[in-house]
C-alpha cells in the first residue's frame, strides 16, 4: 500500500478537528456596564454538558442566533423589553429547547443552557444564583 493511501485516514482526521473546536476565545469574568436606559441586561451562561461538549451552543433570541458558547462560558447582551425567545442548541433549530423571558428595562436576568439526565434545559436563574455562576465562567463576547 502507498504511503498516501495510508496517509488518507490521518488527513482526513486533521479536517475534521476544526469542526469540533471552539470558535472564541474567552476571557476571565468583568462587570459589564450597567444597561443603558430602556434596555435589560441579559446573561448566557452554558454549564459543562456531556452530550455534545465538543461543540458550542448557540443561543438565539427571537430566532436571531447571538452567540455560541462552549463549556462553562458565558456572555450578555442588551434587550429591548417585552416577551422573548431565547433558545440554544447545537445550531440554530426551531426545535432547540427555549423559554419565554419577559424582560423589563434596568433588570439583569441569567439564562443557563445545561443538560440534566441527558436531557437538554434552558432555564432562567435568580440573579443571585446567576452573577455566582458567570463569576466562575469565562466571558465569550458576541460578535
Amino acid at each position: 500500500m502507498s504511503t498516501f493511501i495510508k496517509s488518507i485516514p490521518v488527513l482526513l482526521l486533521l479536517l475534521l478537528l476544526p469542526g469540533c473546536g471552539h470558535t472564541s476565545t474567552s476571557e476571565p469574568y468583568f462587570e459589564p456596564p450597567p444597561p443603558p436606559p430602556g434596555k435589560a441586561l441579559v446573561y448566557l451562561m452554558r454549564t459543562q454538558v456531556i452530550q455534545g461538549s465538543f461543540y458550542d451552543s448557540v443561543f438565539s433570541i427571537d430566532d436571531s442566533a447571538i452567540v455560541g458558547l462552549s463549556s462553562e462560558t458565558y456572555s450578555w447582551v442588551l434587550v429591548s423589553p417585552g416577551v422573548h425567545k431565547v433558545s440554544a442548541g447545537q445550531q440554530p433549530h426551531p426545535r432547540n429547547v427555549f423559554l419565554t423571558l419577559s424582560v423589563e428595562p434596568g433588570k439583569e436576568y441569567f439564562v443557563e443552557y445545561t443538560q440534566e439526565n441527558m436531557f437538554e434545559k434552558i432555564r432562567k436563574r435568580e440573579p443571585n444564583e446567576g452573577k455566582t455562576m458567570v463569576r466562575g465562567y469565562s466571558y465569550i463576547p458576541v460578535k
